[in-house]
């Protein structure tokens, strides 16, 4: 897994006054040598925070492009690097083994961390107010949207997480189906791969701003609809995940983080095209290339999930978690309960 490289835009600098000093002839490079010392010095004044995506990067990660480029972090004091995952569960257990400051991920995967596997995280901020996954299929299935029994003898494929295979087991016994019913396949990151070329029937964990928008521009006719239809509680889609020790040890430093990441979620919200030119200009590379058409859909369906009549950008619920957490217990996905408390902090800023 590569670390990508978000801001070099201090070392652009230092170097165009290098090539500039040479090129007016000047045989004095100390006034060179003089900022490239003031940038390690200003680098290391600055507290490091590694920052685990929960997928490749594309729109909904734009407002972490733009408040490095912006410099927020930094006025913050803190110098953040963003990492795609290799696996789906990455930014979970990066976190939760203390390899990452910060991840991206999903309420139940926090919730089931904490309560049946010990993990000791803590959601500390949603990334979207309204869930972003949906259950998705090809019309030509034999997959009645309306009853989860037509699940039967089918291949469901979810995207690796926990809450996507939780999702998957809710949904089939809606339709009074037991495990025996069907069969669950990992796919991890190739759902759409999966889904069009048949390996599976079904696909959970597909993402509304991603995954349907590529296969509908190929020209795949689908059929999507709403796991909440069926029982599973409506949730934050996706939220920031920390550390609980190291949190609770210095909680400022990751509402300085949430802080930094306000002001570049107000950039993107407020003007589309520079949102296209960051994701185009930062994200868009020979391993991940994106299409700009594609790119500037997705916003439109994010944007008025990352933020909504009823929550904020970061904004987190105690009702909303306390669903979750009933919903899990109820379906027994964890031993016990626990409080929104035990795995929750709203933002404090």
């Amino acid at each position: 897994m590569k670390k990508m490289k978000m801001k070099a835009m201090a070392a652009v600098l230092t170097g165009c006054m290098v090539l500039g000093l040479a090129a007016c002839g000047s045989g004095d490079t100390s006034s060179a040598g003089a900022a490239a010392e003031a940038t390690e010095t200003a680098d290391s004044d600055l507290k490091e925070i590694d920052v685990v995506l929960d997928w490749y990067p594309n729109v909904i990660h734009t407002f972490l492009y733009d408040a490095v480029d912006k410099g927020y972090f930094e006025e913050e004091g803190l110098k953040v690097n963003l990492i795609p995952p290799a696996e789906s569960v990455d930014a979970l257990n990066f976190v939760a083994s203390g390899k990452a400051q910060i991840g991206i991920s999903y309420p139940v995967d926090i919730i089931n961390g904490d309560v049946n596997s010990d993990m000791n995280v803590r959601a500390i901020g949603a990334v979207s107010q309204d869930t972003l996954s949906v259950l998705c299929a090809l019309k030509d299935s034999g997959i009645d949207t309306e009853d989860m029994s037509t699940l039967k003898g089918k291949k469901i494929g979810y995207s690796g997480e926990e809450s996507a295979k939780m999702e998957a087991i809710s949904v089939a016994k809606a339709g009074g189906l037991s495990e025996d019913d069907y069969e669950l396949v990992n796919v991890g990151f190739d759902l759409v791969t999966s889904l069009t070329t048949g390996s599976v029937d079904m696909i959970v964990g597909g993402m509304i701003n991603d995954e349907v928008i590529t296969m509908q521009n190929a020209g795949y006719d689908l059929e999507t609809w709403d796991s909440s239809a069926f029982g599973v509680p409506s949730a934050e889609g996706m939220v920031f995940v920390a550390n609980d020790d190291e949190y609770q040890k210095d909680p400022e430093t990751y509402n300085a983080f949430l802080r930094a990441c306000k002001k570049g979620f107000d950039d993107i919200k407020n003007d589309e095209d520079a949102a296209l030119e960051i994701v185009m200009n930062e994200m868009n590379t020979e391993d991940n290339p994106l299409d700009e058409d594609q790119q500037r859909q997705s916003y439109e369906v994010l944007m008025p999930r990352m933020e909504t009549e009823d929550g904020n950008f970061l904004t987190m619920q105690d009702d909303v978690w306390q669903s979750y957490i009933d919903w899990m217990y109820d379906q027994g996905l964890i031993e016990e309960k626990c409080e929104p408390s035990d795995v929750m902090t709203a933002p404090q800023f």
